[in-house]
């Protein structure tokens, strides 16, 4: 590594320890998503953050939190950007893209000739028609299994290449952690102020390494994350 990188990396990382977090001016619903996100990306669950850069657009955000915004997001996307450089995760995402492009094809192709066989009722192809339907809703489920497959292989080479190399993420975790406790705080707080119940505003962690919260339901077969109600 240059000195010109080193120096770089330090200087970033000074810059990072230094921030303040601050919601204050950050509604319920807001919070409670930003929550789910920045827990998220702690085990590299990258989220779409489209839903902040709207908020922003729409002028539903404090300023506060806009010049705030830039420096997580920098965190953020670099947590993002290791996942596509972890081997095995980009030949997984072609073949996955390949699956889902054959499916496509083939129901472009059949949807077609079943609307020709069954509307227009065209007799050469009326015997094919079941077996197209039948070919076309089999390609539908076969592209949602494989799909399903490979998004759980890519995230389980990115977890366990991640548990090989923890240095890799251990500085913005840890962030990403104080950042999520300080929401949780926050969260609780808000609630109190307005006399809203906590039972009806549950929310989704993948951690729960966090003081101040109730795991109501923990990870299952078909649920990935905790459902987490704040005290």
């Amino acid at each position: 590594m240059s000195h010109r990188t080193k120096r770089s990396k330090e200087k970033a990382q000074s810059s990072l320890d230094e921030f303040k977090f601050d919601p204050n001016g950050l509604d319920l619903k807001f919070s409670k998503n930003l929550i789910s996100v920045l827990d998220g990306y702690r085990i590299n669950r990258t989220y779409d953050l489209g839903f902040v850069d709207k908020a922003m657009n729409k002028g539903d955000l404090p300023q506060s939190f806009t010049k705030q915004w830039g420096t997580i997001r920098a965190v953020l996307h670099k947590l993002a950007a290791i996942g596509p450089k972890v081997p095995g995760v980009e030949a997984s995402l072609n073949r996955k893209q390949y699956m889902s492009f054959l499916s496509l094809a083939i129901i472009t192709l059949v949807v077609p000739v079943l609307m020709i066989a069954w509307v227009f009722q065209v007799a050469f192809l009326t015997p094919w028609a079941i077996p197209l339907a039948l070919l076309a809703v089999a390609f539908m489920m076969i592209n949602f299994l494989v799909g399903g497959w490979y998004n759980r292989k890519v995230a389980w080479l990115i977890h366990d290449y991640l548990k090989e190399n923890p240095s890799l993420t251990r500085n913005e975790n840890i962030i990403l952690k104080k950042w999520v406790q300080i929401l949780i705080h926050y969260v609780a707080r808000t609630m109190r102020k307005s006399g809203v119940d906590p039972e009806k505003n549950l929310i989704k962690f993948f951690n729960d390494d966090y003081s101040g919260i109730e795991v109501m339901k923990v990870p299952s077969g078909f649920r990935k994350h905790y459902v987490v109600k704040i005290r």
